[in-house]
């Protein structure tokens, strides 16, 4: 059973942000709420622990965050969640400065552009080049693409098509609660939505829509799961079984182990929607897993 911290998660989101989920107005009401508030800068209480600095890549804003007086031999590229409409959160920062501060590693966080002023042509032109950058500089030390949600299917679809530009790959994927198909066509979707208590389908595909902007979302960029998954780097997927997206997660896992790809499920029973981010036994637990699985040197291709 879900610890009380975890259980009042659930009610929260439930009364506050379910109701935005359900249909496409809803969406577009929590928006415009959202654009009303939103701030991508890293709360200030982290500067006294961490080094944060801030760059430009084609006119985006990339922060790096270290522990201060360290030269970490890890680097993290991490994209956050939002269903590419929502900027990066406060949950987002504290989550990244813990696993920073438990590894000694170098965080890299693009404040890739949003939906729907923006759309998935916009956010590659945003990220590949950071990709590059990261992939090429990490050199002889290790190197990880993490991403919560949509930024979850992102840094997966980033390691497709760097694949294709034959970009050195990470030396691991870990994925939280990742958002792997855009079309939501896994049937059982349906048997989970009763269930979750903050996301919703017609919510999810008019964000789909939104960020998609035309394009097919067959294509892999989009839906990393209809791709080619052969060859993937080690893959760590942590999700809960009260998500909608936890049956693409199953299938993806599937789809790459068949490949013969190294690639591990980790199910939190009860969990919602992201909950490693929270502050509940169990996030403690998945960070704990997290920590623990990342690599201490440059893996060695087959």
């Amino acid at each position: 059973m879900a610890s009380i911290k975890s259980r009042f998660y659930s009610l929260a989101v439930r009364l506050f942000l379910k109701r935005y989920a359900t249909s496409a107005r809803g969406v577009h009401k929590h928006l415009k709420t959202a654009r009303r508030w939103q701030n991508f800068n890293p709360p200030r209480h982290l500067h006294a622990d961490f080094e944060i600095s801030q760059t430009q890549s084609n006119r985006n804003t990339v922060f790096e965050l270290k522990p201060r007086g360290t030269d970490p031999a890890l680097t993290i590229l991490y994209l956050h969640g939002g269903g590419y409409l929502f900027e990066i959160s406060r949950y987002h920062w504290d989550f990244i400065a813990d696993l920073a501060g438990r590894t000694k590693a170098r965080f890299i966080i693009p404040i890739y552009p949003l939906a729907p002023e923006s759309n998935c042509r916009d956010v590659y032109e945003c990220v590949m080049p950071i990709y590059r950058e990261v992939a090429v500089a990490s050199g002889d030390r290790p190197f990880v693409l993490m991403g919560d949600s949509a930024g979850g299917g992102l840094v997966t679809a980033m390691t497709l098509a760097g694949r294709r530009e034959g970009l050195p790959a990470a030396d691991q994927l870990v994925l939280l609660s990742p958002w792997l198909d855009l079309g939501l066509t896994n049937r059982s979707i349906a048997d989970v939505e009763r269930h979750d208590p903050w996301l919703g389908v017609e919510g999810a595909r008019e964000a789909a829509r939104l960020y998609a902007d035309g394009q097919d979302l067959m294509d892999p960029w989009l839906s990393p799961i209809h791709g080619d998954l052969a060859d993937l780097p080690p893959t760590r997927i942590l999700v809960g079984t009260r998500d909608i997206l936890s049956p693409d997660c199953v299938s993806f896992t599937e789809i790459a182990d068949a490949c013969g790809c190294d690639i591990e499920l980790i199910i939190g029973p009860d969990m919602i929607h992201v909950w490693m981010l929270l502050n509940s036994p169990e996030a403690r637990e998945a960070r704990q897993m997290i920590v623990e699985g990342l690599p201490t040197s440059k893996r060695i291709p087959d």
